[in-house]
């Protein structure tokens, strides 16, 4: 936990790291016995012209092979970026398509001018959570459902108790209830500072070392942790943080929680200050009373 927090690991730790990293991001997963079919035909219809050679005695056995050999290490390397490509392609439509849907929620909820009531400023919220829900599965390359964003606050002033406020659009995980935030990372990350923070690897704090806020058992391997840091009066106060979690291991290595904070800073920022909307106003409901 405190290398975690100091972001001090060996060389020998950080090589694996990035190993684990490639690992998880580039090295394909997915395998069809009809697509393995398609490709060693491909592969075999290329190299017939070298097989019909060698049988008529135009070349030699060995120079066949070698040529064969050549053609398919090179037919693989392009049926190999040939899925890639349309892979992304696929995967960047979709998340255009969610940009401008997300975007529209985020515009509805403040066509109002004017102080947001309540209802209106948790839509707001939701549709911020919804657009960074776009943007880090744009950023990490995930399909849809692998990313889920949550806002998760202390209750009131106390500091010994959480609640998960807000999902994402289309989140189904719970929300509203109070978690004891000991052995929480987001917590750990609150305390330690504003900076944003990144698990890699959930497994790697071991088993039960690490409460989860509302299910025993998830399903999510890597977190974003972005502390939501507000301005009261001369000072500022750690409000909760914007968990953004993943299921696959290592999805925000390398740049891409840079690349995640610098594109998306202001939603966080926006959210803030929607939150400190709301404690003003009931701030001015009490004083009225």
């Amino acid at each position: 936990m405190q290398s975690w927090i100091a972001d001090s690991y060996s060389p020998p730790r950080r090589l694996m790291r990035w190993s684990k990293g490639f690992y998880h991001n580039r090295v394909p997963r997915k395998f069809r016995i009809s697509g393995v079919l398609h490709w060693l035909a491909k592969t075999g219809s290329a190299s017939s012209a070298l097989v019909v050679a060698w049988v008529y005695g135009s070349i030699s056995g060995l120079l066949a092979t070698g040529v064969a050999g050549a053609i398919f290490v090179g037919h693989s390397a392009v049926s190999f970026l040939d899925n890639l490509s349309k892979e992304k392609a696929i995967q960047s439509d979709d998340n255009q398509t969610d940009i401008v849907v997300r975007f529209g929620d985020l515009l509805v909820a403040h066509k109002v001018r004017g102080t947001l009531n309540d209802i209106e400023r948790d839509d707001a919220i939701r549709a911020c959570l919804g657009v960074l829900e776009v943007f880090s599965r744009q950023i990490t390359k995930s399909r849809s459902g692998d990313i889920s964003v949550s806002l998760v606050l202390y209750a009131g002033s106390s500091r010994n108790r959480m609640k998960v406020r807000y999902r994402n659009p289309g989140n189904t995980r719970p929300v509203n209830r109070e978690v004891d935030p000991d052995r929480m990372l987001g917590q750990i990350a609150c305390m330690s500072g504003a900076l944003p923070r990144v698990v890699h690897d959930l497994r790697e704090f071991g088993k039960g070392s690490v409460a989860r806020p509302t299910q025993s058992h998830a399903d999510y391997r890597s977190i974003f942790f972005f502390p939501l840091v507000v301005c009261e009066g001369n000072e500022k106060v750690a409000r909760g943080f914007v968990s953004i979690d993943c299921k696959r291991p290592y999805a925000f290595c390398c740049n891409r929680s840079n690349a995640i904070v610098v594109t998306c800073e202001p939603i966080p920022s926006h959210i803030g200050e929607l939150i400190q909307e709301a404690g003003n106003g009931r701030s001015r409901q009490r004083t009225s009373r």
